[in-house]
């Protein structure tokens, strides 16, 4: 018999907020005795933390404030996917839960997670609904499987950074927040349940994604296997957000663009040609981004982050690797 639920969560330079989330997670245990009687699992809960060879003290305070959590420690500093996939194979449960450590656990949202997941077979992984700090519930816990035209409308006119893209923004949280538990495209990796039969079936995160679009990949293999994503409103988890990708911003973009190059290629038959003109635009944004931070922090003191986005659109535009080549040798 395995464990009903193992939980996964990675630290990198993060400790504060990996420490809030353990305490969220003991402080809202999921009902072990009742729901393990339904799929003749032991009632344990195995919480395995992966650190990504931070330099914050954060793996002595875990080992002294919850000794019941197992540690395991990056080989070398590595992307999202590698730690998580590093993480989800010394789990032995069930169902294994992958969760951002910026995030705070609601009483009973886990229970009301695998009490979803038990009763519907055919759900090969579930999320809940994710909320901000500001209780705004965040558009990418429900939300469509994206194509490179959505892609093009985000790094132009969509952008969150411009009036038009926050409008837009504004409509689709207001959409996801009126929206019913049920099948959805694709979930957030922020938090993710997922059944071990069908990860052992549909494989891991993609490694040689580094950041972004990992969730939007396994979600889209899951539905290739005959898998379907679930979506739980019922169950409420606080995503706090961006706030390890915060210290490294340029490699959070780069890493972001090379992604979707890699998505596309793979699920949407992106050519050489359509690449080139996915670059060309997420230059434009990226250029627009840097003005209007820097018009920001000289009309009004603002601190943003102009001078890394400024860099970035000297970048793509420079870089011979940028080109998509590099996501074409990872295939």
């Amino acid at each position: 018999m395995r464990p009903l639920l193992s939980t996964v969560i990675v630290n990198s330079d993060g400790c504060a907020d990996t420490l809030r989330c353990l305490e969220s997670l003991f402080a809202h245990p999921p009902d072990l005795a009742t729901l393990a009687r339904l799929v003749d699992a032991l009632p344990e809960h195995e919480i395995i933390l992966v650190d990504n060879r931070s330099r914050d003290g954060c793996v002595a305070q875990v080992r002294e404030r919850f000794p019941s959590v197992k540690i395991i420690e990056s080989p070398t500093r590595q992307g999202f996917s590698r730690n998580y996939n590093l993480g989800i194979r010394q789990t032995s449960g069930v169902f294994v839960l992958v969760l951002n450590n910026d995030t705070l656990v609601h009483p009973g949202a886990l229970t009301t997670l695998l009490n979803v997941m038990i009763e519907t077979p055919s759900y090969g992984m579930a999320g809940p609904r994710l909320v901000g700090r500001d209780g705004w519930v965040q558009a990418v816990c429900a939300r469509p499987v994206l194509t490179p035209r959505e892609y093009l409308l985000t790094q132009s006119i969509a952008d969150p950074g411009f009036p038009i893209g926050r409008l837009w923004l504004l409509y689709q949280q207001m959409s996801v927040a009126r929206r019913r538990s049920g099948l959805a495209p694709c979930i957030s990796g922020a938090c993710m349940l997922v059944r071990r039969t069908a990860f052992e079936q549909t494989g891991l995160f993609d490694e040689a994604v580094d950041f972004y679009y990992e969730d939007i990949e396994w979600c889209h293999r899951m539905a290739c296997y005959g898998w379907q994503v679930g979506y739980v409103a019922e169950a409420t988890i606080t995503h706090i957000g961006d706030q390890s990708i915060s210290k490294v911003k340029v490699w959070a973009k780069q890493s972001e663009y090379f992604s979707a190059l890699r998505y596309f290629r793979r699920y949407h038959h992106l050519t050489d040609q359509d690449a080139r003109v996915l670059r060309i635009v997420t230059s434009f944004g990226w250029l627009m981004r840097g003005i209007t931070f820097l018009l920001a922090e000289g009309l009004f003191g603002y601190k943003g982050h102009a001078r890394a986005y400024l860099y970035l659109w000297k970048w793509i535009l420079s870089d011979p690797s940028a080109d998509g080549t590099q996501a074409q040798r990872k295939q």
